[in-house]
């Protein structure tokens, strides 16, 4: 009788041996090995895990930051004015802080061509096709334009007029086309305003009938009250003819600001940091049959330009904020306790487990992941040092309090200090001190958050030069570059096979692979030997059992 397959309670021989308990008590330091590659494997990828996060919030803080590098930021300004029923205005960071005094007699204008009438060939005209809208009969080319741009168009007796705006709309001319179906009437208009806009048509036929069709759609459209006459070419038995239509051109805006009369091609544009949107002309003011301006006793509008402290003071606030959050986060991360003692659980200890104390284990055994990190620990170090050392090459100002000059060359110089040891490293903000700062001296955020700072011989920023936010800005930026080498990024993690952090999981799981390997080899070579043992057993048996009996018949 043969031996049953590996595995089981073994009995043909008697010895009732449980070898599935024995050969897993074998091996229970090939399961202890395994196991303990596969809890490295995962610690691994928990911190591979912990450093995207801190990559990605970084990066979302380093964005915030670029914005102090703008001026806008550090010098926003306000404008206020008397009549926004002819202008509204901004300011950036170039704006004086004056007021501006502003009379407007013409707002610009563009070309408007609206037809004077029904563009149908007859009343009741089928509108599917120009054919049977218009009386077209052959194709022709149209060039339209705004005087500066141009495009040329092929049209179709089976085009409808539709086909014929969409055409035009598409094909960058700087001229935008419309047709109303129930008022059968056709619209063209510049896209830009000025004196330089306007509207040219081009249109050519080429046929031997003479017709010209391109003539006929343009006239048809009654966009133009003189039309043109057109010139013909016989060439053979083609005859090509083509006429040109011209509108009248649009109109700059004219005003005067601080009393110089000036001219602009849109009611849009910018002046010394002031952005100026003209709405309507002023009282008073027009242009007369000559397109003269007419100033007599308009009324005048007024525009004061100041610098906005309260925005200004706002936006360090939101800076500081960011900073401490950040900070906050990051020495979390490298003073949170990592517990040795709590490996990652096996799934054998998980089935022993409740969900209750699962939660718990995991909670302590994915803390500390990144204790007392290097990196995150100089990024914490150069992140305070951008703001606790002092900028070079700043002039003193004078304190209009104190009488004396001082030099606002430092975060503290502002209001901006560092709290308590038990804060971390936070800062703290006092606006009273940060508003007199800027009180005496309105471009103290540009020279002490926004210098560029001096290029050295090798090509690099000397730091000492720099601003705040060009040190903070640097700073995470060479920490994004070292994260990204030791564990890769979030958004590249599942193809990442180049980072530290990925060389590393990549080799464990070739070892896990290994031992894997390993330990299939070396259960199957005990559950051999004990089948081994149960069949020589099993045959002792039998001999024993022969021998009993031979004794017995003799």
């Amino acid at each position: 009788m043969s031996v049953s397959s590996i595995g089981g309670t073994y009995g043909l021989s008697g010895s009732g041996m449980d070898i599935d308990s024995l050969v897993k008590n074998l091996m229970a330091g090939q399961q202890a090995k395994a196991d303990a590659l596969l809890q490295k494997k995962t610690v691994l990828e928990w911190q591979k895990s912990a450093y995207n996060t801190v990559y990605d919030d970084i990066s979302s803080f380093r964005d915030a930051v670029f914005n102090y590098k703008l001026e806008s930021t550090l010098s926003p300004h306000t404008v206020t004015s008397s009549n926004t029923s002819v202008a509204t205005v901004t300011a950036n960071a170039d704006a004086a802080d004056v007021t501006h005094s502003l009379v407007v007699a013409q707002l610009a204008s563009g070309v408007n061509l609206t037809s004077s009438d029904s563009i149908s060939s007859a009343a009741g005209a089928v509108k599917t096709t120009l054919a049977t809208h218009m009386g077209i009969t052959n194709s022709f080319s149209l060039t339209i334009g705004d005087g500066t741009t141009s495009k040329t168009l092929t049209v179709n007796p089976t085009d409808s007029i539709n086909d014929v705006v969409s055409a035009i709309n598409k094909a960058g001319a700087n001229v935008k086309a419309s047709y109303d179906s129930t008022l059968d009437r056709f619209f063209l208009s510049t896209t830009n305003m000025g004196s330089s806009a306007g509207i040219e048509i081009t249109t050519s036929t080429t046929n031997t009938t003479g017709t010209d069709d391109g003539k006929a759609f343009i006239d048809g459209l009654n966009l133009f009250t003189s039309l043109p006459v057109a010139t013909s070419v016989v060439d053979g038995a083609n005859t090509t003819n083509t006429a040109t239509y011209t509108s009248a051109t649009g109109k700059d805006a004219v005003f005067q600001l601080d009393g110089v009369e000036l001219t602009q091609a849109s009611n849009t544009f910018t002046i010394s940091g002031v952005k100026y949107n003209l709405t309507g002309v002023s009282t008073g003011a027009s242009m007369d049959v000559s397109d003269n301006p007419v100033w007599g006793s308009a009324n005048t509008t007024s525009l004061s330009v100041s610098y906005d402290v309260d925005a200004a003071v706002a936006n360090i606030q939101t800076l500081v904020d960011s900073y401490n959050k950040i900070l906050e986060e990051l020495n979390g991360l490298v003073d949170e306790t990592r517990y040795k003692d709590y490996t990652p659980l096996t799934d054998a200890q998980k089935e022993a487990m409740t969900d209750s104390d699962i939660t718990a284990w995991e909670t302590k055994a994915k803390s500390g992941m990144l204790h007392n990190d290097n990196t995150l620990t100089s990024l914490i170090s150069s992140m305070r040092n951008a703001f606790s050392n002092s900028v070079s090459g700043i002039s003193a100002t004078y304190d209009t309090v104190s009488g004396k000059n001082v030099i606002y060359n430092t975060a503290s110089s502002i209001g901006i200090t560092t709290g308590a040891y038990s804060e971390g490293g936070k800062l703290e903000l006092s606006t009273d001190k940060l508003k007199a700062a800027l009180a005496n001296n309105s471009d103290v955020l540009n020279e002490l958050f926004g210098a560029v700072g001096t290029t050295k011989s090798d090509g690099t920023i000397d730091t000492k030069s720099q601003g705040i936010v060009g040190r903070l800005y640097d700073t995470i930026e060479s920490s994004k570059k070292q994260l990204d080498q030791i564990a890769g990024t979030t958004v590249n993690a599942q193809y990442d096979t180049e980072s530290d952090y990925a060389k590393r999981i990549l080799t464990t799981s070739k070892q896990i692979l290994s031992a894997e390997d390993r330990y299939d080899v070396m259960e199957a070579a005990y559950y051999t030997k004990y089948n081994a043992m149960e069949v020589a057993l099993q045959q002792l048996s039998s001999q024993s059992s022969w021998l009993e009996s031979f004794g017995t018949t003799s």
